[in-house]
């Protein structure tokens, strides 16, 4: 008999527990995280070349809303993008959270996106492979 009662009161308890987990949000009226993508405030990048540090003749040329990577300091009109810098937001009980900034790059059939680990006027640094960075100097205009 005592047996019988506590593998029903451990029966009771795991429910409880599971249906707590379950329903926890309306226990605590939280309110789900919504994610979202919006356009960053600093909407470009610095015009000019930018040459990667792992090889001085392969980089990123930028001319007004156009990007393309370069490789043996050569492009086609295949290479170039219209690109965007986009800030992915996490909004969560109200507040707005920065969790990302990405460089989004479209052609007309093709969007390619590669975080944004670093951005500032001289360098850029971009999450290019699964764990691999690469990081673009900016070269400076000579006139």
């Amino acid at each position: 008999m005592k047996k019988q009662l506590i593998i029903i009161l451990s029966l009771g308890i795991f429910l409880i527990l599971i249906l707590f987990l379950v329903f926890r949000n309306s226990f605590f009226n939280e309110t789900p995280t919504i994610k979202y993508s919006k356009l960053n405030k600093q909407k470009t990048i610095a015009q000019g070349e930018w040459i990667s540090n792992l090889d001085s003749l392969s980089g990123i040329s930028i001319r007004e809303n156009k990007i393309a990577f370069f490789k043996n300091m050569e492009f086609t009109s295949d290479d170039i993008y219209e690109y965007q810098i986009i800030d992915s937001i996490h909004q969560s009980n109200g507040r707005d959270i920065k969790v990302g900034e990405f460089l989004m790059m479209k052609d007309f059939k093709d969007t390619i996106c590669y975080q944004i680990i670093n951005k500032n006027d001289n360098s850029l640094t971009l999450k290019t492979d699964k764990n691999k960075s690469e990081i673009f100097k900016h070269k400076a205009s000579k006139k």
